[in-house]
């Protein structure tokens, strides 16, 4: 069985990809694909504590800063 706390990480970060594709008007798998690439599943879970407690636009504002200062 998943840890509940790894299971809510794991949905947390399944918001933000539907979040992200609609606001970046991409897919769900390319979104998968770039978080994956750049880092931003690893950053969603490092700072999940503090993340999941903000809006969705405070959130999407956080990864696009995020993917801004780590270029591929």
């Amino acid at each position: 069985m998943t840890d509940p706390k790894q299971l809510a990480k794991l949905e947390f970060v399944s918001f933000c990809i539907e979040q992200y594709k609609k606001v970046a008007g991409m897919g769900g798998c390319e979104v998968e694909q770039l978080f994956s690439q750049r880092g931003v599943i690893t950053f969603l879970f490092d700072n999940y504590e503090v993340l999941h407690t903000q809006s969705a636009q405070f959130i999407q504002e956080e990864i696009v800063e995020y993917l801004n200062n780590h270029p591929q």
